[in-house]
C-alpha cells in the first residue's frame, strides 16, 4: 500500500536532511557524508582543509595557513586565492550537519567540529582510555581499546600531502602516536599471555623500526615466554651491535636489565597466571614474589613496621604487597604522600644520582652511564634515556629543554626534546655545580658566586658574588635564596639586580653546635633550610624574613637533598636508604624507608607523588 501524501512528504524531507560529516586524516585525507566520500578539490584546497582539521576548534591565522600550505614563496595573488579556497570549504561543510563549520575570527579562521567527528580525535580518546585501563590492570579492556584505536588507521597519515610544507612534522608526530599505541597494545597482550601470537608481529615491527628498543624488549619477552631463550638473547645481541654501529652507544638500561633477567631466568619474566589477571595491580612494574621469598620479605617488613611504628595491625594482602616494594639500586622509588609508602619503582640505569622535577617530567642523572633519563610521572614509565657524555652534577628542566651542568669540565648543556630535538653546549662554567631555572633564565651556583645565564645565547647576564662559601641555592618565595654553612646564614638575592638584600642567621640555642646549613628549598611562602651538624630543619617566613620554627629531624643522620611539595618538605639520606617527611603545617616528622640501608637517595616531587633515586651508595 503506497504511503499517504503526508507520509510521502515527510520521507522526502528526511531524505534531504544533511548527514553529519566524518573527517579522516589517518590515511589519505577524506570527508565522508553518510558513508560516501565527498570531492575535496585540488591539492591546495585539500592541504588547507587538512591544516584546519589538525587544528580543529582552534583559531589559525591567515599567515599560518599561507606558510603551511604554500611555504616561503606564495604567489602574488595569494590573498584572493586563499579566499576562494576558504569559500569552497564553507560550501563543502554546508552539506553536513551543523556540527561542522568554518568560522571567521578576528585573527584567522576556526574549523569548528563536534566531538568524535575527526578520526584523530577518536584515536587519541581510545588510546587514553586504553592506557588508563592498562594502568589499572584491566588488561582485556586495555587491549580492546588500543586495538580499536589502531583500527582507525587506513595507511600512512596525510598520505597524499607529504610534500606540503606543514605536513612533515605532523606526519612524524602521528606516526609516533601510532607506534606508542601499538607498543601499549602489545604490552597488554603480553600480560594476557598472548606471547606465541605476538612473535611474528614483533619480528616484523623490529625489522621496520630496528632502533626502537621497547619493541626489541617486547620481542625478547615474547620469545623467552615461548621457550626460545637463545633467540631472545640473540635479539639483544643484534640490538647492541646495531646501536654501536649506528649511534656509538650501548642499549638502554631497561634492555640491559631484561637481558640479565633472561640470563638468570628471573621469575618476574614468567607469564602472569590467568586467574590473577583481573586483580588490581599494586605495582607499576611486573614483579612476582613467590614461595619463601614473599613469606620472608612480608614477615620481615611486618616486624619492621610493628617495631618502628608501634602498631600490631595486620595489613591486608594488597597493602602488604605495596609495602614490601623497597627500591633496589639503579631504580627510582615512587612514594604516595598520603600513605608514606613506596608503591612502585622505575628502573633507570646503572648509577642514578640527581633527580629533579621539571616541565611535567621527572629527570634522573646517571653518573656512571653519563646519561639523563626522562620519566613520565603519569604512566611511571621511562620516556627516553639520552647519553650526554659527561657526569651531570645537577639538572633542571623548563620550556621544552633539560639543562645539565658539570663543574669539573665547566659544561652547561641544553638538551631540547619534544617536537624539536638538539643540543647546545657551552664551556667556561668551571666550578658551577648547582642549577635552577625559571621562566626566562638559567641560574648557576658555585662556592661563592651565583650567575644568571640567558637560555638562548648562553651568555652570563647577571652575577652575584658573596663573601662567604655557599652550600646551595633555590628559587622561589620571591627571590633567589642561598645558604652558607661556614656563615650559618641564609642570603636572599634580588633576582632583578643580583644584589644580596637580606642575611638571616640560622641560630638554634646558644649552647648548641653551629647548625651549618647544607641545603635549601623554597615554596610560595616559606624557605626551608637543612642543617647538617644539628640534624634540624629551619623554617623561614619569606615575607617576614624571619625564622618561625626549627624542627629536629632526629638522630645524627647524614641528610642530603631536600625538596618542598605536596604539603611537606622531603629530605633524603646520603647513606641509609630513607626519606624524611616534615609536614609543612604541623612540622610533624616521619621517616620512610625506600631502599636497603646502605643506599644513597635523592628526592623530588612531581604529579602528586614523591620520587626517590636510589644508587649504590
Amino acid at each position: 500500500m503506497p504511503p499517504a501524501n503526508g507520509e510521502l512528504e515527510t520521507q522526502q524531507k528526511e531524505s534531504k536532511r544533511p548527514v553529519a560529516l566524518d573527517f579522516r586524516v589517518l590515511g589519505t585525507l577524506e570527508v565522508r557524508s553518510g558513508g560516501e566520500p565527498l570531492p575535496l578539490g585540488g591539492p591546495k584546497q585539500r592541504a588547507l582543509l587538512a591544516l584546519l582539521l589538525l587544528n580543529a576548534n582552534q583559531v589559525v591565522s591567515r599567515d599560518r595557513l599561507v606558510d603551511g600550505v604554500w611555504g616561503e614563496s606564495p604567489p602574488s595573488t595569494i590573498a584572493a586565492a586563499l579566499n576562494v579556497y576558504l569559500s569552497k570549504l564553507r560550501k563543502l561543510l554546508a552539506v553536513g550537519a551543523p556540527g561542522a563549520s568554518l568560522a571567521t575570527q578576528p585573527h584567522g579562521y576556526e574549523l569548528r567540529l563536534e566531538p568524535d567527528r575527526l578520526d584523530l580525535e577518536r584515536f587519541e580518546r581510545l588510546v587514553r582510555e586504553g592506557r588508563e585501563a592498562l594502568t589499572a590492570r584491566q588488561l582485556e579492556c586495555a587491549s580492546a581499546k588500543l586495538a580499536e584505536a589502531l583500527a582507525l588507521w587506513r595507511g600512512p597519515p596525510l598520505a597524499d600531502l607529504g610534500d606540503v610544507p606543514f605536513a612533515a612534522p605532523w606526519i612524524a608526530r602521528l606516526q609516533e602516536l601510532r607506534l606508542g599505541a601499538l607498543e601499549e597494545r602489545i604490552e597488554a597482550d603480553l600480560a594476557l599471555g598472548r606471547h606465541f601470537d605476538l612473535v611474528p608481529e614483533l619480528r616484523a615491527l623490529v625489522a621496520e623500526h630496528p632502533l626502537r628498543e621497547r619493541l626489541r624488549g617486547q620481542l625478547m619477552v615474547a620469545l623467552y615466554r615461548s621457550g626460545r631463550q637463545s633467540e631472545a638473547l640473540q635479539v639483544y645481541r643484534e640490538a647492541r651491535r646495531l646501536l654501536a654501529e649506528e649511534l656509538g652507544i650501548d642499549p638502554g638500561p631497561e634492555l640491559q636489565r631484561l637481558e640479565r633477567e633472561i640470563l638468570t631466568q628471573d621469575p618476574a619474566l614468567a607469564p602472569v597466571p590467568r586467574e590473577r589477571l583481573a586483580r588490581p595491580a599494586v605495582l607499576t612494574r611486573r614483579r612476582v614474589f613467590v614461595g619463601a621469598l614473599l613469606a620472608l620479605a612480608a614477615a620481615a617488613l611486618v616486624s619492621f613496621v610493628a617495631l618502628g611504628r608501634g602498631t600490631a595491625a595486620r595489613p591486608d594482602q594488597e597493602t602488604l604487597q605495596a609495602s614490601i616494594v623497597l627500591a633496589s639500586s639503579n631504580e627510582v622509588a615512587v612514594v604516595t604522600p598520603e600513605t608514606n609508602k613506596v608503591v612502585g619503582r622505575v628502573p633507570v640505569g646503572s648509577n642514578p644520582t640527581v633527580i629533579r622535577e621539571g616541565d611535567g617530567s621527572v629527570w634522573v642523572a646517571d653518573d656512571e652511564a653519563r646519561t639523563v633519563t626522562q620519566i613520565d610521572p603519569e604512566s611511571r614509565r621511562v620516556v627516553r634515556t639520552v647519553g650526554i657524555g659527561f657526569r651531570p652534577d645537577d639538572l633542571a628542566a623548563a620550556d621544552g629543554a633539560v639543562w645539565a651542568v658539570n663543574k669539573d669540565e665547566g659544561i652547561l648543556a641544553k638538551l631540547s626534546y619534544g617536537r624539536s630535538t638538539g643540543r647546545i653546549e657551552r664551556r667556561g662554567f668551571a666550578g658551577f655545580d648547582r642549577i635552577a631555572v625559571d621562566d626566562d633564565a638559567v641560574w648557576l651556583g658555585s662556592d661563592r658566586t651565583i650567575i644568571r645565564v640567558d637560555p638562548v645565547t648562553g651568555r652570563v647576564v647577571q652575577r652575584a658574588d658573596v663573601p662567604v662559601d655557599l652550600n646551595g641555592f633555590a628559587l622561589g618565595a620571591g627571590g633567589v635564596w642561598a645558604v652558607s654553612g661556614p656563615a650559618a646564614a641564609v642570603l636572599r638575592i634580588d633576582p632583578s639586580t643580583g644584589e644580596v638584600t637580606d642575611r638571616i642567621p640560622i641560630v638554634t640555642r646558644p649552647d648548641s653546635h653551629s647548625p651549618y646549613p647544607v641545603g635549601v628549598a623554597a615554596d610560595a611562602d616559606f624557605v626551608w633550610v637543612l642543617n647538617g651538624r644539628t640534624s634540624t630543619l629551619t623554617k623561614i617566613d619569606a615575607n617576614l624574613r624571619g625564622i618561625v620554627a626549627t624542627v629536629p629531624l632526629g638522630g645524627d643522620q647524614d641528610f642530603g637533598a631536600l625538596t618542598a611539595g605536596e604539603g611537606a618538605v622531603w629530605v633524603s639520606s646520603r647513606a641509609n636508604g630513607t626519606v624524611t617527611r616534615i609536614d609543612a603545617e604541623t612540622n610533624t616528622v616521619t621517616s620512610i624507608t625506600v631502599a636497603p640501608h646502605d643506599r644513597r637517595t635523592d628526592v623530588t616531587v612531581a604529579h602528586g607523588l614523591v620520587w626517590v633515586s636510589v644508587d649504590e651508595g
